[in-house]
This record gives C-alpha cells, structure tokens and sequence, in this order.
C-alpha cells in the first residue's frame, strides 16, 4: 500500500504546482481524503493488534509524535527562514503578511504561534478571518483579505493538523464495537449534509472541518473490518489492486469529475484496501515508498515556494521540478531523520513496557 500513498503525495504536489506535460493523477483534496480513509485503516489495524497493553494509548502518542513531529519542525524551521530571507530582498511571504498586518491581538499571536508549531488547530485556521490585527469568525475564508490561512508558514500542515484531532480520539473509537465506527460514519454523513442544506457546500465545511471529515477515517475502519473478515487469492487481490492503482493514475481521463465520481473513489479505496494490505504487506520496496509519502508530503510547501520563484530554474516544467525535489528532501528526511528516530522510539517503548513489567510485580 505504501505505492499508492507514493501516488497520493506526488498527485498532491502536482495538484499545487502544475501537470507534468498534461497528466497528473488524482486530484489534491480527493488524494488527501483517500489518506483519512488509509489511516483509518492502519489505525484501527494497530490499536487493535499492537497497541493493546496497559500503556498501549501512551506508546501510540509517543509513536504518532515521533513520527510527525521531528520532520515537520525541520521543515518549519527552513521555511521560516526562507520567509524571512525573502522578505528581505523585498519579495511577498508569509513573513510579509505579518509586518504588513501587524500589531496582532495577543489572542491572534498565541494562536498563530501555538498552531504552527504544534500542527494541532491549524486546520481551525479556515475558519477565522483577521480584522484590526483580531481572528474573527467567518464562513467563508475565501472572501477575506488576507486570507487568514496566509499567516501558517506550512500551508498544507493543516491537513496532518486534521489528522491529529484523529489520533486524539482514535484509542477510544476505533477499538470499540463496529457499530461504534458505523454511528460516527453516519454522524457526520449527516453533519455533512445538513451544513449542505443550509449553504455550507463549500471550503472549508466539505474539506477542512473535523467533523465532516470524521466520516473518512471512519470508512478506513469499517475497511480494516472487512480485511479480517474476508479472505481473497491472491490473483484476486492482485486485480483489485492493480484496478485500484489504474484508477488513481487515470483518476481525470474517466469521465468529468463530479460528486458521484468521488463516492465511487472513496468506497472503492475502503473495498481495495484490504487487497492492498494483503499484496504489498511483506514488501520492502512498498514499506520504503510508504514511508517516503509523508515526507514528500510535508516538504512540499516549502519546495513549492522555493521552486515557485521565477529565477527559479525549472528544466521540466514546475510540477516535475518540484516532484523530484520533494522525492530527494523524502530520501534525505527518511535518512537521516526517520530512521534515527526510529531507534529512539523503539527504545522509549522497550523502556515503557520494561517499566510496566516492574510496576505489575
């Protein structure tokens, strides 16, 4: 499965970007709700089959952590000095909407501060506008100048932001009866259409909201119940899942996309998954594309910002350009971050449960 979230992350940055020559596979907001429902699924697999014992919740925060945060302050941190730099030499930023639209309230700050280093509320940043340096609420961010989402120095962090919030909640959900899993599904299904009811058919209430997107994460879990429910061959899960992959690639050479479109997309991801799991679970090659995803993931705003100055030098065409920087900042991240922080991970936990153990005798 780790191809296909490859896929997902590469279709993202050229959805931000440009095609490369005309094509580019699924679209960014579609690719991303495609990850809320592969979380899903590997969180409910883990929660239920790793992270069971007593400190099985405090493993799974730690381990979520590690795995979010090292990187994305890295990136944070580069990108905070490329604003600065630029800002400088007297080009637009996000540090120039701060000195264009400063003093900011204390509220403002805090706020902004907070959610661009901690990732938690940055996704709430849709949902304010700024007045006389104060977040007031809006409906609408689109309508606001400046856009409040300008201030965020990793402007697509939102989204880890969103699945954050997941992690939070998931050891409490994700580990209960199906039906549990069922309700929050239908929960905010109808959250969903009852903000379409009454004119919130738009950004961020169909994309950046928790609530509406719960039901995603939600579709991940009812597919991991279907992989330990049903047992295919493998030329069947080969198929399926080289149906699946087809689909991703080709997403906008089928039909226009519409709302119908995209239901089939998200129901066919729960249904492949299980397919996917069960072909690819035992592949190094996949686990090393799996793990690239996030990296390329979170280091595409900053690459997007780089190579979107026009002395930029762009030998294939933006999107390309900016792909195959995003792929080496994922190799050199995975190198020399991931790994290293996977030893220590690995021994905070022995040293946790070895801590349980002495505590239970």
């Amino acid at each position: 499965m780790g191809f296909i979230r490859f896929l997902l992350a590469v279709g993202v940055v050229l959805c931000h970007t440009s095609s490369i020559y005309g094509f580019s596979p699924v679209s960014g907001n579609t690719a991303v709700q495609c990850f809320y429902i592969i979380s899903g699924f590997y969180m409910t697999m883990i929660l239920n089959e790793k992270y069971t014992g007593q400190n099985g919740n405090k493993i799974f925060y730690l381990n979520r952590a590690l795995k979010i945060y090292p990187i994305y302050w890295i990136i944070l941190f580069a990108s905070i000095i490329w604003s600065l730099t630029v800002y400088k030499f007297g080009y637009p930023g996000v540090a120039k909407q701060y000195a264009d639209n400063s003093p900011l309230s204390l509220a403002t700050w805090s706020y902004l501060i907070l959610s661009n280093i901690f990732i938690i509320g940055l996704d709430w940043i849709f949902l304010f506008k700024l007045e006389n340096g104060n977040m007031l609420f809006t409906t609408d961010f689109n309508a606001q100048k400046p856009a409040f989402y300008t201030f965020a120095f990793n402007s697509i962090a939102w989204t880890v932001g969103l699945e954050l919030l997941f992690y939070l909640i998931a050891p409490f959900i994700m580990r209960k009866n199906i039906l549990w899993i069922v309700m929050m599904l239908l929960l905010s299904l109808g959250l969903r259409l009852l903000l379409n009811e009454n004119g919130l058919n738009h950004v961020p209430w169909d994309y950046m909201f928790f609530p509406t997107q719960i039901l995603f994460f939600m579709l991940g879990g009812l597919s991991y119940y279907l992989y330990k429910k049903v047992k295919l061959s493998g030329k069947i899960n080969f198929i399926i899942s080289a149906a699946y992959a087809i689909v991703i690639i080709f997403y906008y050479q089928f039909f226009p996309n519409n709302f119908i479109k995209e239901v089939f997309l998200f129901v066919f991801t729960a249904l492949a998954i299980p397919s996917l799991f069960n072909l690819t679970a035992k592949s190094k090659i996949d686990k090393y594309l799996g793990d690239l995803s996030y990296p390329i993931y979170i280091s595409q705003s900053l690459i997007i910002m780089v190579t979107g100055a026009k002395i930029f030098p762009k030998p294939f065409g933006w999107g390309l350009t900016a792909v195959i920087l995003c792929i080496a900042a994922g190799i050199f991240l995975t190198y020399f971050v991931t790994r290293p922080i996977e030893k220590i991970r690995q021994k905070k936990i022995n040293m946790i449960n070895d801590y349980a153990i002495t505590s239970s005798k």
